[in-house]
């Protein structure tokens, strides 16, 4: 049976299994067209606003650390963006010697300190500014200005700044209700500032980093449009999380359904944005499995990469331009523990995504015999440590099943195989990955070698309830050659 992976990407099929007990798919990958493209700066890492405010300090954040700055040399070039909840009422407070709430400000000491951070690790660093500085019904600019020239005078150079967050929220969380149309004024008057603020006069305006789209908010999105963000914002933001970490179960995250939900969820936004923004690149601007912090033992566990990787899959696949993952640090679903800043399962799997993965996207077409499999392809990223050149392709697959698959690449045979296979160290609520059967520890605060093993077999079995990625390195596309 040939099934087209197209934005689903899942073939299901119920027949019996071989006799060998590993199921087996053929894959071809369809590389006459690309459906997509996406940029080194396609996965980015978020830290939340809750982490500014003086008396917390970075909730234990070492910026000087070793073992920190090499975590994060590690997924550069990168997008940092830091927001949240709490950035909506946030003050600058140049100096910390005002009578600023502590609790709700931040210092100039602390701004320094995450920009030279941002610069010395090759990160581009985002800001969500405080949109409930409010006054007379509108946002009031007089902090935001005070931060912008603050910023000017010190010379550091933002990748962008967003104006609030999770707005459609507002209501709950605040008792304070701000209209779409009225946000969308709101950016279009930070627009003007930031294009008058020497240096930031193309630094994009970035937003607005709704929580939702279904239902009555996605009036409440498509008003912000027509009320002036449409002119407005540069790149178009919201965010997404399957499930709640306060009831989310480790099934939940081999779930294909659950996946698929995303798919929905960003037809939905594509649907809203390109009425009025069809050029406008739309970002997935905070994400991760479950909100409310994570599923505790669970989001920061190997289980989580099935999620993690999917999603980026799927958001590939469907031409949003850049993914930024909840979070870095803190939590349950960082990417590096809160203790001992040692990396977790999803920091290796995106260490190796951005490694491997190139620009242009492809369909994939599977022919089935008994398996579940979400699979995905992109030109290979030319790389001299590998040694890679134009020309090559990356493909990753999740397998959701217990069930040993065998698969067959009938579209490169007799060719080189790079195997990158992440498997759990211990179970999938292992906090431990080994790849290659090898686990992964940092060798003196510094990243090992990620090695693949090289195979010329057509068919390579993998273990089920596992996920890697296969370079073909002589695949020879034309569509990659000329990245």
């Amino acid at each position: 049976m040939k099934v087209t992976l197209s934005v689903l990407l899942l073939v299901t099929t119920f027949m019996s299994s071989t006799s060998s007990g590993a199921v087996n798919v053929s894959v071809t990958v369809s590389t006459t067209q690309a459906v997509s493209f996406i940029d080194e700066l396609f996965v980015g890492v978020t830290l939340d606003s809750s982490l500014l405010p003086t008396p917390q300090h970075w909730k234990g954040l070492d910026f000087s650390s070793q073992k920190v700055q090499a975590l994060a040399k590690g997924l550069s070039p990168c997008y940092l963006r830091i927001g949240g909840t709490e950035g909506d009422s946030l003050t600058f407070d140049p100096t910390g010697n005002g009578t600023v709430d502590v609790n709700r400000s931040f210092t100039g000491a602390t701004w320094d300190a995450v920009n030279t951070f941002a610069q010395d690790v090759n990160w581009n660093f985002i800001f969500g500014l405080n949109a409930l500085k409010r006054k007379e019904g509108q946002w009031d600019p007089t902090n935001a200005k005070e931060l912008l020239q603050y910023n000017s005078a010190k010379g550091y150079q933002l990748a962008g700044f967003e104006l609030g967050n999770e707005p459609d929220l507002f209501p709950g969380q605040y008792n304070i209700t701000v209209s779409g149309s009225q946000l969308g004024k709101d950016f279009y008057t930070f627009k003007k500032l930031l294009r008058s603020t020497p240096g930031y006069e193309v630094t994009p305006v970035i937003g607005p980093d709704m929580a939702s789209i279904t239902g009555a908010k996605s009036q409440f999105f498509a008003d912000f449009f027509t009320g002036g963000g449409d002119k407005a914002v540069d790149r178009i933001t919201f965010h997404q999380y399957y499930t709640s970490g306060e009831t989310a179960n480790l099934t939940d995250f081999t779930d294909s359904k659950l996946m698929d939900n995303l798919v929905t969820y960003i037809e939905t936004v594509l649907d809203v944005t390109r009425r009025t923004n069809p050029l406008t690149p739309v970002w997935l601007g905070e994400t991760s499995s479950c909100y409310h912090g994570g599923a505790p033992g669970i989001s920061d566990r190997y289980a989580a990469g099935f999620l993690w990787l999917d999603k980026l899959g799927v958001a590939a696949r469907m031409g949003l331009k850049t993914v930024l993952r909840q979070d870095f640090y803190a939590a349950s679903y960082g990417l590096i523990d809160n203790d001992t800043f040692e990396p977790l399962p999803d920091y290796w799997l995106t260490v190796l995504y951005k490694r491997l993965v190139g620009g242009a996207v492809f369909s994939v077409e599977a022919t089935v015999d008994n398996s579940t499999i979400r699979a995905y392809a992109h030109c290979t990223k030319p790389s001299i440590s590998y040694g890679y050149m134009p020309g090559g392709v990356t493909m990753y697959f999740l397998l959701t099943t217990d069930n040993n698959t065998s698969i067959t690449f009938p579209q490169f045979p007799d060719q080189p195989v790079d195997v990158f296979w992440l498997t759990p160290v211990d179970g999938l609520t292992s906090r431990k990955v080994a790849l290659n059967n090898k686990q992964l520890d940092l060798v003196n605060n510094s990243l090992p070698e990620l090695k693949p093993y090289r195979t010329e077999e057509n068919t390579i079995t993998f273990p089920g309830k596992s996920f890697g990625f296969l370079v073909f390195p002589e695949a020879n596309v034309a569509s990659c050659s000329s990245q």
